[in-house]
């Protein structure tokens, strides 16, 4: 995995965030609920043009929701852009966004935007956010902002709840990717396949039934995308069925001689801690621990 990743500038106090809708259609209460939290704290906010459009589940066409993300990706005044939410359709976006200038800047979102984070990391080596967005429930997670707003500060922050468990012992430094299971299995045979090589790789995903997530997890295995890497993250797995996850997983990966860390919280379920993919983290199972081990921004 390539560790020289461009970092983005750190967002200022008071500075200025857009929001976009890459994928599925916004709930309009969330979002003014979202932007007059941002603008409480002394944030200044712009709206993506087509932001509050619907066609079929999307938020507006392709070519709505892929202009209004490259206007706020290339826009001097924008500190960092924030996603509304998930559902589907950021793989729709990326024709348009191929072969553009996108400038190193805080991009945030979880879920459907897995793929735009991915994309960007591969495509644009650039750091992204894996982190909670404005017009979700994830938004108002005790202590979610708060923790979002740190790593965008440069904090290089020690995320650990009591909550964490260990299936596998041990302490691995690697590169954080990852994020939506779903999300990342798509990536593949595409030119913005995930790359996992050393890697302390993260891995969520919510409505999954466990056979879903068992055979997610061995097609990755089948394409050698677990084999080297240093360390697994599992987030909180939101109705799967979670309580069934455990012994798949520890299963799958009886050959693999690596940390295994489950019911981490970011993404779908209790999304308090942003994960910047890209950076150097150290996982710890005895202290159930992910640690980044450099500031994310610039």
């Amino acid at each position: 995995m390539n560790q020289s990743m461009i970092k983005p500038k750190r967002l200022p106090p008071g500075g200025t965030i857009g929001i976009v809708a890459p994928a599925g259609k916004v709930d309009i209460n969330h979002l003014h609920r979202g932007v007059a939290d941002l603008e409480q704290m002394g944030f200044k906010v712009i709206l993506g043009q087509h932001l509050e459009k619907s066609h079929r589940y999307f938020a507006g066409t392709d070519s709505n929701r892929a202009n209004d993300f490259l206007a706020m990706m290339q826009n001097k005044e924008v500190d960092a852009v924030f996603c509304a939410r998930g559902g589907s359709g950021s793989a729709r976006i990326l024709s348009y966004i191929e072969g553009q200038s996108i400038p190193p800047k805080i991009l945030v979102g979880c879920s459907d935007i897995t793929t735009l984070l991915l994309y960007l990391h591969k495509q644009y080596n650039l750091v992204t956010f894996h982190g909670p967005m404005v017009a979700t429930p994830s938004w108002v997670v005790p202590f979610a902002p708060s923790y979002l707003f740190k790593v965008l500060s440069g904090e290089p922050i020690q995320m650990h709840t009591s909550e964490v468990t260990a299936l596998k012992p041990g302490i691995a430094d690697g590169i954080l990717t990852g994020g939506c299971l779903t999300l990342i299995c798509t990536t593949i045979g595409t030119p913005y396949e995930i790359d996992t090589e050393g890697s302390i790789l993260f891995i969520e995903d919510t409505g999954e039934a466990p056979y879903r997530v068992d055979r997610m997890l061995y097609y990755l295995k089948t394409l050698n995308k677990l084999k080297n890497i240093r360390g697994l993250v599992i987030g909180q797995m939101p109705d799967c069925e979670k309580e069934f996850l455990p012994e798949i997983i520890t299963e799958l990966l009886a050959d693999l001689d690596i940390p295994v860390l489950f019911n981490f919280p970011s993404g779908h379920g209790d999304a308090i801690y942003t994960l910047p993919i890209g950076i150097p983290v150290r996982m710890d199972t005895q202290s159930t621990s992910l640690t980044m081990l450099s500031p994310a921004v610039s």
